[in-house]
């Protein structure tokens, strides 16, 4: 019998255009940004030729060229059977759905040139990119420092994937936990916090983060008209033994998305450390989003490429969790789940936790 053997160019094609991507995803990537913010990716909604892209954008016959080739290769955009232009699904969201909005401004403002040294924080556990921002040792205590887009891309990401839970998550401690003092560690400039006022009228809540970040929660208007309800508590968890100062122990420790700006072994220590903030019978409420928890690819993606800022901006050396390695660290601070909710909105999981 003779064999027939396997065709495999095909295969080789498609693989050889997978590698390509990869090369040369930087001049794409900087291609849509450049896209989106001049308008060219906007002139393509509707069916349009390069000479209408030219006139409703202002751009010059060779600029327009040159991003539509690429763009065109990318299938960010098509040509149409009369020769138009329009944009494909994937160029639609890229320019509409604010989560991909929001990941491309970080992705553009924040991390793309810092991310230059990621190869050197794999070495040496350092934030090594955060060098094009300051000298600070994590990027925390520089974010009201950062360059003003930076700054604004940076905040936008990070409230886009937690604060827009922030109602529902309050009403549901309030109903369930019924916390007099709640302490919202790494609480940032207080969305939260707001939340938690608004979902109690008499609940009293102290924001316990960096001395930076207390000072931006402090300035937030929204949170005046609670003064006699709020109040900030400054510390640095990195600070061996630190703990913050408070009058009252919490009924409930809220922490949104903040183990994870810490390695394990810092955030058992943290955890340690904020047991003793418990007031008897009170629990921890932990948000986080897990790596290998996620319905959807696009969110898995999303969370472990923002897992390579944390390596080469944030800190040199956290992540977004997987299941097991939370649940580790839970378990070495001596706390056990006692109820959990996944599936909430794009990509995270709440756990309350008792002390063992």
């Amino acid at each position: 019998m003779i064999k027939r053997k396997t065709n495999k160019h095909s295969g080789i094609i498609e693989a050889l255009h997978q590698a390509q991507k990869i090369a040369f995803s930087p001049f794409i990537f900087q291609a849509c940004v450049a896209a989106k913010r001049l308008g060219v990716l906007a002139a393509m909604t509707e069916p349009a030729s390069e000479s209408d892209i030219e006139h409703k954008t202002g751009l010059s016959a060779y600029a327009v060229a040159v991003l539509v080739d690429a763009l065109v290769a990318s299938d960010i955009c098509r040509r149409t059977e009369n020769g138009a232009l329009q944009l494909t699904k994937t160029g639609e969201c890229l320019l509409f759905d604010e989560m991909t909005s929001v990941n491309l401004d970080f992705a553009a403002d924040v991390c793309y040139g810092a991310l230059e040294s990621l190869e050197e924080s794999l070495k040496t556990a350092r934030p090594e990119g955060l060098k094009r921002f300051g000298s600070w040792s994590t990027i925390y205590p520089g974010l009201s420092k950062l360059p003003q887009r930076a700054r604004r891309s940076w905040f936008a990401f990070d409230h886009y994937y937690s604060d827009r839970y922030f109602d529902s998550l309050a009403a549901l401690i309030e109903k369930t936990l019924h916390p007099r003092v709640l302490l919202d560690i790494g609480g940032n400039t207080g969305k939260f916090a707001l939340a938690m006022l608004k979902a109690s009228e008499t609940a009293r809540v102290v924001l316990i983060d960096l001395p930076q970040q207390c000072s931006l929660a402090k300035e937030n208007k929204a949170l005046h008209p609670y003064a006699d309800r709020f109040s900030c508590a400054p510390v640095n968890w990195l600070e061996q033994q630190a703990a913050p100062q408070i009058e009252l122990k919490g009924d409930v420790i809220w922490m949104s998305q903040f183990l994870d700006c810490f390695s394990p072994e810092q955030a058992v220590s943290i955890l340690l450390r904020a047991k003793a903030l418990l007031a008897q019978k009170g629990r921890f409420a932990v948000l986080e989003c897990l790596t290998d928890q996620q319905s959807y690819p696009a969110a898995q993606l999303s969370l472990a490429a923002s897992s390579l800022y944390f390596t080469a901006i944030a800190n040199g050396n956290s992540r977004f969790y997987r299941r097991a390695e939370l649940m580790a660290i839970f378990d070495a601070a001596g706390l056990d789940i006692e109820f959990e909710k996944s599936n909430i909105g794009v990509s995270h999981t709440l756990f309350v936790c008792k002390p063992r």
